[in-house]
């Protein structure tokens, strides 16, 4: 009997532990479970930065309206996870986004003025640069009325023989498909376009690649002569897209020759002050960019592409109801104001032969010709136009799936000064001797933990990118997935997280006293009648300055009042929804003042106790610099969302693999 019990749980075992059948759905192989301890250490939670749990909160005032402001609703909403920062946005902590700044202009510099090998060393050039093939495949990349088909991915028309030549000599091929390989070959051999599969590089062009500086940059009225096909466009100035700036490379200031190839970010002679050798911080402009995913998210007109012989399209039908309304997207201007246009194709205008493209001596093959005619039918004749990425089939039904003819449209380029605006401590306190903390405040390192002022709101939302790119590289760099952006809070999450899951508090500590048992201040305010340091600080103090509130976030109330990403509207409360509750109007610089103002929250050093309370709403104006306001960062958490972080990151984790 024991041995037939035996042979049972034998089989039963040996089936349990059968592999499965590949024809089973299971998901795409080869994704590993997200483990948050990889991404964020140990802890499981961004450096520096508190979890708050998803959860909901009721807010409006628990008391009097003693103020008569009436922007405040009993409202009950239910905010996501996220993390936040434990304190408020320090001083050192904006100083390392300032060096970076800094520093990448200088090896910008650096890169373009310095021969040779030294100058190779700023930068991080890929290992198949030096091959015409590798730009050509970089530059052709897919903007959808020109890419592979999905009907024919491979070789599926004469106009992408060069994109994909381009692919076969740049990669190695299986040795399983050498029969596919000689059969593309074949067919490139016996196409109209004769191309070499490997075109040669003379020395000579191979060290203008990188040595030679690009002249068609400069300012002329001619348009810009078409190369021939197969010659080099070089320059560093036109290479730099292909390269990434070598951050392992020390700078050296001090180093004679480097102080001189980069004396022209320095304060010149007139402006200099007992020759005081100093960063002219009016330099300082961070590049960077960010996606409009509100805008992307409208919809626009559907593009009547039917009578374009594309690829793409096998439309019959005419859009109708709203998509014929005059609901488009923003025009997109391009560098010279001109509403832009998708000249990605053009059909009316004849191919010109390569010999035919350059007249002799190098003039200008445009002379004589009506330079708008290449405009005159493009496939995007609005630029507010989506694109029909639907499919009729034989018995006229339309699965209507859209997209958009260019997301250029949505991605949005800033340039900003990113240095804190010193002088705050003297123009926002009239009559007040502030210049000791113009100086000293951002510059000495006595103050390198004290919450960084003088910041405005796109100052804020830049810093915010920067961090992010600067996280998201280092995560890409160590082989894992990105994560959610660091970001401004919402006014309805900054809320949720100063209440610490303590519902109907009036402060961040609980409450409803501003004093503790001990008779102590809880909070950097103004206390009684201005008497400024019966709290402990005269104006700022230290990030984690008095005790944390549930949530284990210093500060949130008093100190510096923080931005929001939210714009400021006293009926809001009355139209936001109540989960992941938003309003955010982007202000345009001919909009009245009136839209320009975000919301700040938790109250200052300058500010009397009402203003420390969580139902407090108030704003600033998003371009002003202030000496009271600062901000912190969060970060939208990946998941459920659950109280208890290890649970909710372990046995999720672990059901995951088991359901693998």
């Amino acid at each position: 009997m024991k041995k037939i019990i035996y042979l049972s749980f034998l089989f039963l075992l040996s089936y349990a532990c059968k592999p499965p059948v590949q024809g089973e759905l299971r998901g795409v192989d080869k994704r590993k479970p997200f483990y948050p301890e990889e991404a964020f250490g140990a802890s499981k939670i961004p450096y520096g930065m508190a979890y708050i749990p998803s959860g909901a909160f009721q807010t409006g005032d628990n008391d009097e309206d003693i103020m008569g402001m009436h922007t405040t609703q009993n409202k009950t909403f239910s905010v996501p996870a996220f993390f936040m920062d434990e304190t408020e946005i320090s001083n050192n902590e904006y100083r390392q986004f300032v060096h970076w700044v800094r520093d990448s202009i200088a090896r910008e510099k650096l890169y373009r003025r310095q021969d040779g090998d030294e100058s190779k060393k700023w930068v991080n050039i890929p290992d198949n640069f030096f091959s015409e093939e590798y730009r050509t495949f970089m530059d052709k990349g897919s903007d959808v009325q020109g890419g592979n088909t999905p009907f024919e991915p491979f070789m599926d028309s004469a106009k992408n023989v060069e994109i994909d030549n381009t692919y076969i000599s740049l990669f190695p091929i299986d040795p399983n498909a050498e029969k596919e390989m000689k059969d593309a070959e074949a067919k490139l051999k016996a196409s109209k376009d004769k191309i070499d599969l490997n075109p040669s590089i003379t020395n000579e062009e191979l060290a203008g690649i990188f040595d030679n500086y690009d002249k068609s940059n400069k300012k002329s009225n001619k348009k810009p002569k078409k190369p021939k096909k197969n010659t080099v466009n070089s320059g560093r100035v036109e290479n730099r897209k292909y390269f990434t700036l070598n951050w392992d490379e020390e700078i050296k200031y001090d180093d004679p020759t480097t102080a001189l190839l980069l004396s022209d970010m320095y304060y010149g002679a007139a402006e200099t002050y007992y020759n005081r050798k100093e960063i002219d911080t009016r330099l300082l402009f961070y590049d960077y960019y960010w996606i409009d995913l509100k805008e992307a998210a409208k919809r626009g007109k559907i593009s009547n592409a039917g009578s374009v012989e594309d690829n793409y399209t096998n439309i019959s039908r005419e859009p109708l109801g709203k998509d014929n309304k005059n609901n488009g997207h923003r025009s997109v201007l391009d560098e010279n104001g001109n509403i832009w246009l998708d000249v990605t194709k053009n059909y009316n205008k004849p191919e010109v032969e390569d010999d035919e493209e350059e007249g002799e001596e190098g003039e200008d093959d445009d002379e004589g010709e009506d330079s708008s005619s290449s405009y005159t039918t493009t496939i995007l004749k609005n630029p507010g136009q989506d694109l029909d990425l639907g499919y009729t089939n034989s018995k006229g039904q339309h699965n209507a799936i859209r997209g958009h003819t260019d997301r250029r449209r949505f991605i949005i380029k800033e340039k900003i000064n990113i240095y804190p605006d010193t002088l705050c401590w003297i123009r926002d306190n009239t009559f007040s001797n502030g210049e000791h903390m113009a100086k000293s405040y951002f510059y000495s390192n006595a103050y390198d933990n004290y919450p960084v002022v003088g910041v405005t709101w796109p100052q804020a939302k830049a810093f915010s990118v920067w961090r992010t790119q600067i996280f998201n590289t280092w995560l890409q760099s160590n082989g894992d997935m990105f994560v959610n952006d660091f970001r401004l809070p919402s006014e309805s999450e900054w809320e949720r997280a100063a209440r610490g899951d303590m519902d109907m508090m009036e402060y961040p500590w609980g409450g409803p006293y501003i004093r503790n048992s001990a008779g102590c201040f809880q909070a950097n305010f103004k206390p009684m009648r201005g008497r400024y340091f019966e709290d402990g600080g005269m104006t700022t103090v230290k990030v984690y300055s008095y005790n944390p509130n549930f949530f284990g976030l210093y500060c949130m109330a008093g100190n510096v009042a923080e931005w929001c990403s939210s714009s400021f509207n006293e009926s809001s409360y009355y139209f936001q929804h109540d989960m992941s509750a938003e309003y955010d109007y982007q202000a345009k610089d001919e909009d009245p003042i009136i839209k320009k103002r975000k919301v700040i929250r938790g109250g200052s050093w300058k500010d009397i106790g009402y203003y420390l309370l969580n139902t407090t709403r108030t704003y600033e104006y998003q371009d002003s610099a202030k000496n009271y306001i600062g901000f912190r960062n969060v970060m939208s958490f990946l998941g459920r969302g659950g109280k208890d972080i290890d649970k909710e990151n372990g046995e999720e984790i672990q059901s995951d693999i088991q359901l693998k």
